[in-house]
């Protein structure tokens, strides 16, 4: 794993990790979910390559120990444009234009890939989803009004404990009696651990992280916008039948079915059972790594 800091497009330093291979048939770019890192991509990145894939990784903003920006804040103005563009920057400095790009997302990553390639005319060549869901617009700008709500009664540079419970506070729930806050990201209780004690997960977003978020998928999910993505793109959405973000098994089949009324018809759904959030660091997940060589081989 090699570290090294990207300048953005206004001169924010951008936190990257590459896992290189030579001779590699593809480079792989990750996109982490909210409060964790990069970082913590190492083992599969590590799997990737042994099966030839060239993998980066880059810390969005807020996350990791970038200088730049606060601790889960994006930005003051136009966080959600900025994540989508850091994406551009660090393919183009990271990954060689002469083999096929492949993105992948996680959770929050998930959903940046996914604007990303509504907003953009570059062609990708393969499609991961790890851990998201289909989210109504409705629910979306419910959460919006909170979310502007508390910036105006708190200031956009704070975070909201209102906003954490309405968000996360309900994932718990399911799978007491709780070890610990975090006992829904994994059944493995070493995994979770290693996030509980880790600096750089867990903490809570700034209420202004929260607005351009929820602002960014108000219009993700709909007809017009899966229009936007290339139809013939090959796409791999895997989750646990017991994540709550993805509605315990129920939001990756909307998800799968609204791809599949847009004309997606390479669309590849795999629910793991007992799953949670983090499929990656699961109980099972050497498991899951394989799932996801077996399939990008069949890309």
């Amino acid at each position: 794993m090699i570290e090294s800091h990207i300048n953005g497009s206004d001169g924010h330093q951008i936190q990257v990790y590459t896992w290189p291979v030579e001779a590699a048939t593809a480079w792989v770019h990750i996109n982490h979910g909210m409060a964790e890192h990069a970082a913590r991509y190492d083992r599969l990145a590590q799997c990737l390559n042994e099966a030839g894939y060239s993998v980066v990784a880059h810390n969005h903003r807020g996350h990791g120990t970038s200088e730049s920006t606060q601790l889960g804040h994006y930005a003051d103005q136009q966080g959600w444009n900025k994540v989508l563009n850091d994406i551009d920057t660090v393919r183009d400095a990271c990954c060689s234009p002469e083999l096929p790009y492949y993105l992948m997302g996680h959770s929050m990553g998930s959903f940046i890939v996914q604007s990303y390639l509504v907003n953009t005319e570059r062609k990708i060549d393969a499609l991961i989803l790890s851990g998201s869901n289909y989210q109504a617009a409705g629910l979306a700008k419910a959460g919006l009004a909170v979310a502007k709500f508390e910036r105006w009664r708190l200031g956009a540079d704070k975070p909201s404990k209102l906003l954490q419970f309405v968000s996360f506070g309900s994932f718990n729930q399911a799978f007491k009696p709780n070890r610990t806050d975090f006992d829904w990201l994994s059944k493995d209780h070493t995994e979770v651990d290693k996030y509980v004690n880790d600096p750089l997960c867990g903490f809570d977003c700034t209420t202004q992280l929260w607005v351009d978020m929820l602002s960014g998928l108000i219009g993700l999910f709909t007809p017009a916008s899966f229009n936007k993505i290339q139809k013939e793109l090959p796409i791999y959405i895997f989750g646990g039948q017991k994540d709550p973000v993805g509605e315990k098994g129920k939001g990756i089949p909307k998800l799968v079915a609204a791809y599949n009324q847009s004309g997606h018809n390479n669309v590849t759904m795999k629910l793991y059972q007992d799953g949670r959030h983090e499929m990656l660091n699961e109980s099972n997940k050497e498991e899951v790594s394989t799932g996801i060589i077996e399939w990008l081989k069949k890309v």
